[in-house]
This record gives C-alpha cells, sequence and structure tokens, in this order.
C-alpha cells in the first residue's frame, strides 16, 4: 500500500469531492487543510509519502525541499508553477498534472473584470456604501476590439465568451498560426496592431524567459488612452510598476488583475495603489466545478501511476530511473 499525502488541501475540495476514496484500494491517505508554514514542517508532513497531492501550486517544491524526500516517486498537482521540475528529474521523481481543469472558470472570471471595468461596477458600489448616490457612465462591449495576448486554452475560452458579448475579438501570441486563430474565430493580426488595435487588451501568454516583462513600458504605450487591460497571467509577463505608472499618468484608462506569484502577494506592490484597478487574489480559477475536476483528475493521476500505466506525465524519461524501479519490486 502506497502513502498518499494530500499536502495543502485548504478549502477541502479533496476532501470534499468523495473522489479520495478511490484511493482506498491502492493506499493510505492523509489530508492536511492548510499549506505548511516552513520548510521544516512540509518535511515532516511529507516524510515517507510515495505519492504526493498538491493543489494549484500552493506549496513550493524546490530542490532541497524534493532532496529531503527519498521516498517520494510522484508528485501529482493541478498547477505544477511552482515545482523544480529539472530537481525532480534529477532525483528520480514523476510529476504528473492535471491541465485544463481550471479552464472555465478562468474565462469566467476574465469576462467578470471585464464587465467590472467596463461599467465601472467597483467605484459605483464603494460609493452607495459610502453613503454617496454617484452614478458611473460606463461602455457597451458591443462592437469593441477585444486583443488577446496568448491564444491557448484559456485565451480560446476567453474568446469564445467574449464573441457572444458582440466584441471583436483579435489575437497575436509567439506560436499562433493563422489557422488556429480561425478555429476561435479570431483574426490573427501583428504583436503591434494587437496593441494598438485593442479595445480590451487580455494576457494570457505563458510564463518563459521570453515573456518575462513582455508587458512592459514601451508595449503599454502602444495602447489607446481608453484602453483597459485585463491579466490573469503568471506574475512577471506584465511588469505592475510599469502599469502602476501607466494608470497614474491616464496613459490607459483601466487594469484587472488576478494576482499571484506570490501568494499571498507582496503588500508592497505598486498595483495596490494604482488608480482604475480591479484586483482579486489568485482565484479566477477557484470555483467547485474547478476543484471537483482538479480532486477528479488528479485522483485519476496517482491511480494511472500507481497501476503502472502513468499519464500526464511532463518528465517520462525518469520512468525508468533507479528511484522508479525499485518502488515497482
Amino acid at each position: 500500500m502506497a502513502a498518499i499525502v494530500v499536502c495543502d488541501d485548504v478549502d477541502g475540495a479533496f476532501r470534499n469531492s468523495g473522489e479520495l476514496a478511490r484511493l482506498d484500494a491502492v493506499g493510505e491517505v492523509a489530508v492536511y487543510g492548510e499549506v505548511a508554514e516552513t520548510r521544516q514542517a512540509l518535511l515532516e508532513r511529507l516524510r515517507g509519502a510515495q505519492v504526493v497531492m498538491a493543489l494549484r501550486g500552493r506549496t513550493a517544491f524546490d530542490r532541497e525541499t524534493l532532496w529531503n524526500l527519498p521516498d517520494l516517486c510522484c508528485l501529482a498537482s493541478t498547477g505544477p508553477h511552482r515545482i523544480d521540475v529539472k530537481a525532480a528529474t534529477d532525483l528520480g521523481i514523476a510529476v504528473a498534472t492535471t491541465a485544463g481543469t481550471s479552464t472555465e472558470s478562468v474565462a469566467d472570471h476574465v469576462l467578470g473584470l471585464i464587465l467590472a471595468l467596463a461599467r465601472q461596477i467597483i467605484p459605483a458600489d464603494q460609493a452607495l456604501r459610502r453613503r454617496r448616490w454617484e452614478p458611473v457612465t460606463g461602455l457597451e462591449l458591443d462592437g469593441r476590439t477585444l486583443g488577446i495576448l496568448g491564444l491557448g486554452r484559456i485565451g480560446s475560452a476567453v474568446a469564445k465568451r467574449a464573441q457572444g458579448f458582440g466584441l471583436r475579438v483579435i489575437a497575436w501570441g509567439p506560436t499562433l498560426t493563422p489557422e488556429r486563430a480561425a478555429a476561435s474565430a479570431v483574426k490573427m493580426v501583428s504583436e503591434e496592431e494587437l496593441f494598438r488595435s485593442a479595445d480590451i487588451l487580455s494576457v494570457h501568454l505563458r510564463y518563459s524567459n521570453l515573456s518575462h516583462d513582455f508587458v512592459n513600458a514601451s508595449r503599454l504605450a502602444l495602447l489607446k488612452p481608453t484602453a483597459l487591460l485585463i491579466d490573469i497571467s503568471r506574475a512577471g509577463i506584465v511588469n505592475r510598476q510599469h502599469l502602476a505608472d501607466a494608470l497614474r499618468s491616464g496613459q490607459i484608462a483601466g487594469a484587472a488583475m488576478d494576482l499571484c506569484d506570490p501568494c499571498p502577494v507582496d503588500m508592497n506592490d505598486p498595483i495596490l495603489d494604482a488608480p482604475r484597478t480591479v484586483l482579486t487574489p489568485h482565484m479566477a480559477w477557484q470555483t467547485l466545478e474547478s476543484y471537483q475536476r482538479a480532486a477528479r483528475d488528479s485522483v485519476d493521476v496517482v491511480l494511472a501511476y500507481l497501476n503502472g500505466n502513468p499519464t500526464n506525465v511532463v518528465n517520462p524519461d525518469i520512468l525508468k530511473s533507479p528511484r522508479q524501479a525499485a518502488r515497482r519490486s
């Protein structure tokens, strides 16, 4: 029987899903309802675990942590952004992912952010709570242009929803092709045209060395002064200092962000004091439906791994490593 640990089920997503019962036949499951506060606390709760299940990057698995888990063979995560995959590979640990469980939830959140900014819902609400009657003039979405920076899984889901509001959708990405754009009923344009033409720019690039600081002062300067920027991407793609400066100077009209990396955000982050913003605390993915899919798919990949038919492993070459062979023996 394998020792299986769910290390950070803060919202009870795994416990309440009913999915963990499917693991009873293959292992003994321990569930922790909070994120470990220190590395030592994390190592203590994971000591002896062969399989670890982590939810949405809440727990960091760096090289030092992984090195101190000699029994760990499989790390299953719904969001592997804080896993040192190279270190896991060097140590012979399989990293299995459950991509796509939050796509619909995140796309819904993007549209919510767009509407909140365009109709200025937050300042109107805040004025009423101060007992002030201050109706605010907003913008209609129909006929405006939504530019999507990175038309991947989430970007495509956003495009589908946006078209229902009458938005004209254009897109650019470093690997985007006209055929992929057409499949989402989206017009592919150049990078410069995307920034210059968008009434609303929604950022969906995957974080990498190439996308670091991609939305910076020079690209923000290409946007219309009436433009709105939406960002639910990983931290580092949009330069928050440059964005805060653009908002203060009136260079763009507004921005909405689902802040992550780090979680919680640094309370000195310049975007927190920028005007005309809507900010949420890394909650775009958090819905009951997303949780259920995450629990289901996580259990699926763990069962596949323990039954000798691993799926969704991002470093499959390690399946022949000494650590993996020792687990099977």
